[in-house]
């Protein structure tokens, strides 16, 4: 039996009857009349419509076998798609090429084939339009011809399904591209070569404030307040201009924007793709970080210094230590300078880290929970009582007050750094008072948190500075004060959506009040 080779163009051949989308698929009528038809003009038993897929002649239509599919290597079909024309067995059984196929020597007993191979619109030849019989015959060249016609038809249904789903996938893709354009965030505004309008998207619709018939027909020119006249005609193919300048809303207020436009050709057309931005937040963001800058550097220069003070100390003294003999007294001394320089510079270290974990990290630095602001308030006063001046702080804390949304350990720290700032700059005698309560609007719900004291106050000046890193009210107050811990709690504060109000007079004392987001509940153990 002789082998079926494979055509030159096999694999776009393949691909090409996977496109059509007609492997497998359920029976067709406009098929099924072409079979029928042969059958009934050339008098035979067997019509069928093939697809010769990689390993199998798969039948679109079949009369008069039952098989759904055949082999590839035993078919007669892939011989056919080789050929230019019809291809014709008249006695399988005399061929040297066919005689020993089990079609022919088994139950099927096929002697006569005739085939006309049927291409893709693309010329890919991907099946046949095949007569069988159980006896041989002739087929003369009329009849050829016929079959030609008849295969002609089958090619036209091949290339009609093929512009159907051109036509599906078109009307798919023109829906999916509107929806795109719909719900993009961008404003779209589609320009002829003129530069007018001829159509736009919501978004463009929302940002220039006008339906879009108000919209089309205007020139992009009219959207913008500077003169822009190259930003369509002078266009290279394949490359986008972008502009930044300023954007006309049709009831003439102005806004920062971007505009990027792409030319495009539709329909013999040339058209253009604009996509319009309000620059307003980026160039914000841009002020912020430049503004941002200044205030870094000086905190990495301030920091620099603040770290080599203590480092020297330790090393100065740690290096006379080593190098000298001193009584035990000295010797003594000299370790205690060198211990609390250590202590400091291993606290000053612990908030500058503490500080930039929680600038960097943002909320997603807390932990936020429902929290009793009385709990909190008990821990931070454990947390200060080592300098034993807890006597002199009163607490005035409101009943059924609602749990606040906190990072429990975080807050207290925070609440830790502004009680040890009213210990630190208030005379040992003299009143602190903790107070909370309920905050005014009750649909908000907050809870308010104030610690005052009657200590050194602040000036205005001061007050403006006080939140600053490494900024001290008095610096020879405190000698071991990092400077860090308003700072830290400013921070904290702000993470936890709350808001700080200082009220201070100089000599007569200072109140902070904190007011943070009531929670919904406390979780229940």
């Amino acid at each position: 039996m002789l082998e079926p080779t494979l055509p030159p163009d096999e694999e776009r051949r393949l691909q090409v009857l996977l496109d059509l989308q007609l492997l497998d698929t359920g029976p067709d009528e406009c098929f099924e009349r072409i079979t029928r038809l042969a059958s009934r003009l050339f008098e035979v038993p067997i019509a069928s419509v093939g697809l010769v897929d990689a390993q199998r002649v798969w039948f679109k239509s079949h009369l008069g076998v039952a098989e759904q599919e055949i082999p590839r290597r035993t078919s007669f079909c892939a011989h056919a798609i080789l050929q230019d024309g019809v291809f014709v067995i008249e006695d399988a059984g005399a061929d040297w090429r066919f005689a020993d196929n089990p079609y022919v020597t088994g139950p099927h007993n096929l002697r006569f084939y005739a085939a006309q191979p049927v291409a893709a619109p693309d010329g890919s030849v991907v099946g046949t339009l095949c007569l069988l019989d159980h006896a041989p015959r002739r087929f003369s060249e009329a009849e050829c011809a016929l079959l030609r016609d008849l295969g002609a038809v089958v090619a036209n249904e091949f290339a009609s399904r093929e512009l159907r789903l051109a036509l599906r996938r078109q009307r798919e893709s023109e829906t999916w591209l509107r929806a795109l354009l719909d719900h993009l965030p961008e404003s779209v505004l589609m320009l002829d070569d003129a530069a007018k309008v001829l159509s736009v998207n919501p978004a463009a619709e929302r940002m220039f404030g006008a339906p879009a018939d108000q919209l089309v027909g205007r020139s992009l020119q009219s959207l913008l307040v500077e003169a822009v006249p190259d930003l369509v005609r002078c266009l290279p193919e394949g490359q986008v201009c972008t502009r930044e300048g300023t954007g006309r809303r049709l009831d003439g207020h102005t806004f920062p924007l971007e505009i990027s436009t792409s030319v495009m050709h539709l329909g013999g057309y040339r058209r253009y793709a604009a996509i319009a931005r309000d620059n307003a937040a980026q160039l914000e963001n841009a002020r912020r970080i430049r503004a941002a800058g200044e205030p870094r550097g000086t905190f990495f220069k301030m920091a620099s210094h603040e770290l080599r003070t203590p480092l020297a100390s330790i090393l100065g003294f740690s290096d006379l230590l080593l190098k000298r003999d001193f009584d035990a007294a000295t010797a003594r001394e000299l370790l205690d300078i060198v211990h609390r320089q250590a202590t400091h510079l291993s606290a000053l270290v612990t908030q500058v880290l503490e500080l930039a974990r929680l600038e960097a990290g943002g909320p997603a630095a807390l932990q936020l929970g429902p929290q009793r602001i009385e709990t909190i308030v008990a821990q931070a006063l454990k947390s200060v009582e080592h300098r034993g001046q807890n006597g002199r702080i009163a607490l005035d804390l409101g009943a059924g007050l609602p749990p606040v949304a906190a990072d429990a350990h975080k807050l207290c720290a925070a609440l830790v750094h502004v009680l040890d700032n009213s210990i630190t700059y208030s005379a040992p005698d003299s009143p602190i008072t903790v107070r909370a309560w309920r905050g005014p609007d009750a649909a908000v719900g907050t809870v308010l948190l104030r610690v005052s004291d009657t200590g050194i106050g602040m000036s205005a000046e001061q007050q403006a500075s006080m939140f600053e890193a490494f900024w001290r009210a008095q610096p020879g107050a405190k000698p071991d004060s990092t400077g860090l811990g308003l700072a830290i709690f400013r921070e904290t504060i702000a993470l936890h959506n709350g808001s700080i109000e200082v009220g201070s007079t100089l000599g007569r004392g200072t109140d902070i009040t904190i007011t943070l987001p009531a929670a919904a509940e406390i979780p229940h153990a």
